[in-house]
């Protein structure tokens, strides 16, 4: 390999991985600093760009660097201790507090010495103006830092083997991206051991920050949030994007030895420099689309996205839809940040850290997805306005109809008094049957129109003649004579279906009443359809007694639904809400 070109690749590695590990750490500290091990990650980081710095330093400016690196190598052993803390916190090891405490004791006392005796020398070596070079305390001082390097491995190890899993795939990770850094740092010691080589393993030491961040991103060693895992993976295709960019810039300076004179000088680095922009710029997009894609939103996206939204039936539909949409188009998670839509109104949730162009993706979907929900809001209000403009229609119709057919009941049952005793009990029967229909349909069909007042559900439950679950002092607003129509109707149903039957009532954010049954209860066929009219649960019935309770609890603002109790077969619930 030329000079030139080997100390330009090994400047640009080690310069890659001091950026990528600082970031690293410093981004570690903003985003995760209340997760446990958050700091010893961020100071293990901030050692391995220390050590970076440290041994670049003689590359770059000769031997004049030994004031400088020779006390920063004297300090390896802390960032090393920092490890050992990091693993053993991180395997939930019983004996994490000794284990620390002899780390940091032991790496202090490696460090001291190292600072009081020297560690070593820059010296000339191979082609570079600098390289440093241990000396018997310096093999001490590292010695002891690989001991504790060695230490965290074998508990990752221990780790990896006994644990299945994430935590298991965890430590692996973080096991398998330490060994390639302790195989890039043996390029070190090419100098010490005579090797007179190029020292090539120390350009995989950029690999290893890689290695460690699909480590933390892939396994969520330290940070679950998508953003930041997202913002881990830029930061880190920055730093390459900008040490690439470093590097090609400076290989015209390094083919062309270096240039004579002011003039040229000025003129190579400005093109160098140039260069360099130029490659990082594409890289810095490439970086922007590869982890953050679907910023750029084109109107042909926004076509499409209200034609799909249109053809949404209802909310629910519109939401996951919605949800299915924005998470294709800015490859997102399922499950992770997403929007919610109620009624008129679309609301995004876990978008907060998000950066400001895929906050404004999301926020114009948002705008979208409102416009559909809105288009669903009126539907829905129209055909409510025509369902109650049938309902009146339908109310008319039934109060002539109920009008016409009981005179003639009152006739015939009239006429039936000189029949035989059984034909005019079967004539009776006949026409209360018929009575209590009509009745139905015409309270099924009437506007109601109530007027709610406190009423304790003690007092009024005592007249039905069942067993009550209901606190003496709780009250509810509603209609008395609306309410006992729906109880009426329901305790009726109970008692036709079962053999007990109860009542019970519960104070919370809404006041809710349950008539429970042991009966066989709701056939599944007709669960959905329950409280429409002419769906009966019991032989005999008119098939209008629920959808009436519906009614009645409709113009409480309220609700009646069916709900699960245990002991019980069937309860249906009246839901009153709470005045403001």
């Amino acid at each position: 390999m030329d000079t030139a070109i080997g100390i330009t690749a090994y400047v640009g590695a080690l310069t890659l991985t001091a950026i990528a590990s600082l970031l690293l750490g410093g981004f570690v500290l903003m985003r995760a600093r209340k997760l446990p091990g958050s700091s010893l990650l961020a100071a293990f980081l901030a050692g391995v760009g220390i050590w970076s710095i440290a041994q670049v330093a003689p590359a770059v400016i000769g031997l004049r660097a030994g004031p400088f690196t020779v006390p920063l190598i004297a300090l390896s052993p802390l960032p090393a201790a920092a490890f050992v803390h990091l693993v053993f916190a991180f395997a939930l090891c019983g004996s994490l507090r000794p284990v620390a405490l002899a780390s940091y004791a032991l790496a202090s006392f490696a460090a001291m010495v190292g600072l009081l005796f020297g560690v070593g020398e820059v010296i000339p070596w191979h082609g570079f103006a600098g390289f440093f070079v241990p000396s018997p305390v310096g093999w001490g001082v590292l010695g002891v830092a690989a001991v504790l390097s060695v230490a965290g491995h074998l508990r990752l190890l221990r780790v990896r083997r006994r644990q299945a899993g994430l935590q298991g795939q965890q430590a692996g990770a973080v096991f398998v991206s330490s060994l390639l850094g302790l195989a890039a740092l043996s390029g070190f010691a090419f100098p010490a051991f005579g090797i007179d080589a190029y020292p090539w393993p120390v350009l995989l030491l950029p690999l290893y920050s890689v290695a460690l961040v699909y480590g933390i991103v892939r396994h969520n060693f330290m940070l679950a949030d998508v953003w930041a895992r997202r913002a881990l993976v830029w930061l880190l295709l920055i730093a390459g994007a900008g040490g690439a960019s470093v590097f090609i810039a400076a290989l015209p300076l390094a083919l062309a030895d270096r240039p004579m004179g002011f003039l040229a000088t000025w003129t190579a680095l400005a093109a160098t420099l140039m260069l360099g922009l130029a490659i990082l710029t594409p890289l810095k997009r490439m970086a922007d689309r590869f982890v953050f894609p679907g910023a750029r939103i084109e109107e042909a996206d926004i076509a499409g996205w209200r034609d799909l939204l249109a053809q949404a039936s209802d909310e629910t539909e519109l939401t996951a839809m919605a949800n299915e949409l924005l998470q294709r188009h800015l490859a997102l998670p399922a499950g992770g940040p997403d929007l919610r839509i109620d009624g008129d109104s679309v609301s995004l949730r876990g978008w907060e850290d998000a950066p400001a162009a895929t906050r404004h993706a999301a926020e114009r979907f948002a705008e979208i997805a409102a416009e559909s929900a809105r288009r669903l809001s009126s539907a829905r209000r129209l055909v409510d306005a025509e369902r109650e403009a049938r309902l009146a229609e339908l109310g008319a119709l039934a109060a002539t109809v109920a009008h016409d057919l009981r005179n003639p009941l009152g006739i015939v049952q009239m006429a039936a008094t000189a029949a035989p005793p059984g034909v005019r009990a079967e004539i009776g029967e006949q026409v209360a049957r018929m009575n209590a229909l009509v009745t139905d349909i015409l309270d099924y069909a009437r506007a109601w129109t109530v007027a709610p007042r406190p009423l304790r559900l003690s007092e009024l439950l005592t007249s039905f003649g069942v067993d009550t679950q209901v606190p003496p002092d709780l009250e509810v607003m509603a209609d008395r004579m609306a309410l006992v129509r729906a109880l009426t109707n329901l305790i009726d149903n109970a008692r036709a279906m079962g053999t007990q039957v109860s009542v019970i009532a519960e104070d919370g954010r809404a006041v809710t009443i349950d008539v429970c049954d042991d009966g066989p209860g709701i056939a599944p066929e007709i669960a959905a359809n329950l409280f429409r009219p002419f769906v009966s649960r019991r032989p005999g019935g008119t098939g209008l007694g629920l959808a009436i309770v519906r009614r009645i609890m409709e113009a409480h603002g309220g609700t009646v639904t069916l709900a699960d109790r245990p002991g019980w077969s069937t309860c249906f619930r009246l839901t009153f809400e709470r005045a403001l």
